[in-house]
């Protein structure tokens, strides 16, 4: 038994045939709408969903032919099956109705069975267009992650030839100033020496005092003895910045890790955290985090990490300038909970409901491809979790995940089918 009746839309101007039509259509178990002719018919095709049109080929105002051109001609989403149904038998007429878009056709008087057949067919053509239509979703949704994971290898690859060519520099440039401020600090020191053996100093001639006077003022001698060891300490905090940055980004893509490992989920959240630094500075977000101690969790870092980045740079994105963004890490029975909470725009039912899919995204044209919540929720469900919104229009979202830990997975798996 079919799962719901397929709807067939019926355009048939002769009153007995239509009957006979409708009737026969309901006997085999179909919803049936019956119209009189071919502009009702299309109208409520505009307004309704059908699988099936049978139509007879002449009717006054609008023919089966116009009708079928219309059909195909229109935006509506699926395929529909059209059947015409003709008293016409020359090879010319039906060469005709089959460029207008008809698929199939039966001559009149027609048979019961033969019509029982052919609805059949059709039928099972738009089943087969159905499941083509949900195998290239999950094709789409398939190469949307395969573009996710290929543009996080590149990161990853990005990451660990920066974290090579910067760090060397940094390290040589780190210990010339740590030499520096050893160094300066003597020379400073000899400076002041002689600044307290000009006075003793008679023979020197005019013009080479007049010349060290000039120099000491240009230089600002003064200005640098106080500041000098300020601006040597602050030249190395930024270049500790940038190292920390740099394994910041290598810790996020996680190259070394391309098969599942203990993953430190408290780590990886900190990590992101630094990641987006940019993006929370430049809005003035201010992050509350509660991480509680949970056991590692077994998986892929590199995709975890990812996931993170997703709801993180999301719930960013979403928050007005100088809001609160909370981030909660908890222990559960057998997983760790993720639960990122902003004060954003939110979503309404409608949007909520349509979060997950492939391309969908609420963001301007360009700004935003729609493959981050819907490769997440892969990432997660893949890893044995789950991922939930909750979320209310202008009153922010709610984004939960819970993962389950190493121990309880070992479990399961080992646990008797």
């Amino acid at each position: 038994m079919r799962a719901s009746p397929v709807r067939v839309l019926v355009a048939e101007d002769s009153k007995v045939m239509r009957r006979l039509l409708v009737g026969y259509l309901r006997q085999w178990d179909y919803d049936v709408v019956e119209c009189v002719d071919g502009e009702e018919a299309w109208q409520r095709f505009q307004s309704e969903t059908f699988s099936i049109v049978l139509s007879d080929w002449m009717m006054p105002h609008v023919d089966g032919l116009e009708l079928t051109r219309r059909i195909r001609a229109s935006q509506r989403p699926g395929y529909c099956y059209v059947i015409l149904l003709t008293a016409k038998t020359e090879k010319e007429d039906l060469i005709t109705a089959m460029e207008a878009g008809a698929d199939d056709f039966l001559v009149k008087p027609y048979d019961r069975e033969e019509l029982r057949v052919r609805i059949r067919e059709g039928e099972r053509i738009i089943r087969l267009e159905r499941e083509l239509v949900e195998q290239n979703r999950q094709l789409r949704e398939t190469q949307a992650a395969l573009v996710e994971s290929e543009k996080l290898a590149s990161l990853g690859q990005l990451a660990a030839g920066m974290a090579h060519e910067i760090n060397n520099p940094i390290a040589f440039v780190t210990n010339n100033l740590a030499v520096l401020r050893r160094d300066l600090g003597e020379i400073v020191a000899l400076v002041d020496k002689y600044e307290e053996t000009r006075q003793y100093i008679r023979e020197a001639p005019p013009g080479l005092m007049d010349e060290l006077a000039q120099i000491e003022s240009d230089c600002d001698f003064s200005w640098l003895r106080d500041h000098l060891p300020e601006l040597l300490r602050s030249s190395n905090d930024g270049l500790s910045r940038v190292r920390d940055i740099v394994n910041n980004l290598r810790d996020f893509a996680r190259l070394d890790q391309a098969t599942q490992d203990d993953v430190d989920l408290g780590r990886a959240i900190t990590t992101t955290v630094e990641v987006l630094r940019h993006e929370i500075d430049e809005k003035q977000i201010h992050i509350d985090t509660d991480l509680q101690p949970v056991p590692t969790f077994l998986g892929r870092g590199d995709k975890i990490n990812h996931v993170l980045y997703n709801v993180l740079l999301n719930a960013i994105q979403a928050s007005p300038e100088g809001a609160s963004l909370k981030i909660r890490l908890s222990p559960l029975p057998e997983a760790a909970r993720i639960e990122v909470e902003d004060s954003g725009s939110g979503m309404d039912s409608e949007t909520l409901g349509r979060v997950f899919e492939p391309f969908f995204t609420t963001k301007p044209v360009g700004t935003g491809t729609g493959l981050g919540m819907s490769v997440s929720y892969g990432i997660v469900r893949d890893h044995g979790g789950t991922m939930s919104l909750e979320s209310q229009l202008n009153c922010g979202t709610t984004v939960t995940i819970d993962l389950p830990l190493a121990s309880a997975r070992s479990s399961k798996s080992e646990s008797p089918a």
